[in-house]
């Protein structure tokens, strides 16, 4: 969680282990890692957490400038972090600190970011608030003479769980710093004029508003057995091939809990009959 928003780190993940793994878009594979220590004298007003993330490309063949191979070669983006989180009564704030960087064959690049972030839990009620800004920093090391854009994000986000019925509501916007984020390229996108000629199809003010948006649902089947289902609009948006519609932007997966053990199984929708699973492992080491 605190890979999402370092503020949620809080004592409850204290000596818990998580390990992510998805089998990603073609040969690439996508493998988190996320620890957080559990100290002989614990404070639950302050935490801290690691962090590893690495998505691999796969194995490239190799080639000469004019097309003989030659050896092949690996693709690799990792990210190691820490979080410190320290609570004051209903109010927690965080931040990550990350090392990031990308490697191709013999080439590399480096970055270090931050992530800030706060939150607000509801004394009475089952209502929480949080906001975050994510990707802030600098880079150490570019490929070549490329200036690499650091892709900074600014978001608010929300959760409720009405009293006496078993489902959470979540909603997430995104991207606050700019009003369209809308990509809208007129080689697709576009009608016919009263001639016949094409003409750039508009995006509604209520369209680029949407794109901001992510919301989510937890089923609270049982306390140990969970259902969810998201959508993201904007993702929809933009993967939705034209005249074909398509399931991009939804995904739906469960959380189930046994002792000290806890499994989570998600599925993303792409593209019609494209998407990729997501599965993941919580270990409680220290209880």
């Amino acid at each position: 969680m605190h890979t999402v928003n370092p503020a949620l780190l809080d004592s409850s993940q204290q000596g818990q282990l998580g390990i992510n793994y998805s089998p990603y878009l073609a040969q690439s594979n996508f493998f988190a890692l996320n620890y957080s220590p559990k100290f002989k004298k614990a404070n639950n007003k302050c935490q801290w957490g690691i962090s590893l993330q690495n998505l691999n490309y796969g194995t490239f063949q190799g080639t000469d400038a004019v097309g003989n191979p030659t050896a092949e070669f690996l693709a690799n983006d990792f990210s190691l972090g820490i979080t410190h989180a320290r609570r004051i009564n209903n109010i927690s704030f965080g931040i990550t600190a990350r090392l990031v960087g990308s490697v191709l064959e013999s080439y590399n690049s480096m970055a270090i970011l931050t992530d800030w972030g706060g939150t607000f839990n509801h004394p009475e009620y089952d209502l929480n608030f949080g906001v975050v800004a994510k990707n802030i920093g600098f880079v150490i090391k570019s490929y070549g003479n490329i200036k690499h854009d650091i892709p900074f994000d600014l978001q608010i986000g929300a959760s409720f769980k009405p009293a006496h019925m078993p489902v959470r509501f979540s909603l997430t916007a995104h991207h606050l710093y700019v009003f369209d984020i809308a990509y809208n390229d007129p080689a697709f996108n576009y009608t016919f004029d009263n001639q016949g000629n094409k003409v750039p199809e508009k995006i509604s003010v209520a369209d680029k508003v949407l794109r901001h948006l992510v919301v989510g649902t937890e089923i609270l089947i049982h306390k140990n057995f969970h259902l969810l289902a998201g959508y993201n609009h904007l993702r929809h948006q933009e993967l939705t091939v034209n005249s074909l519609g398509g399931a991009g932007g939804f995904c739906f997966g469960a959380n189930l809990r046994i002792k000290q053990f806890g499994f989570s199984f998600s599925r993303s929708a792409l593209t019609t009959g494209k998407g990729y699973f997501t599965f993941s492992v919580l270990w409680a080491l220290l209880r």
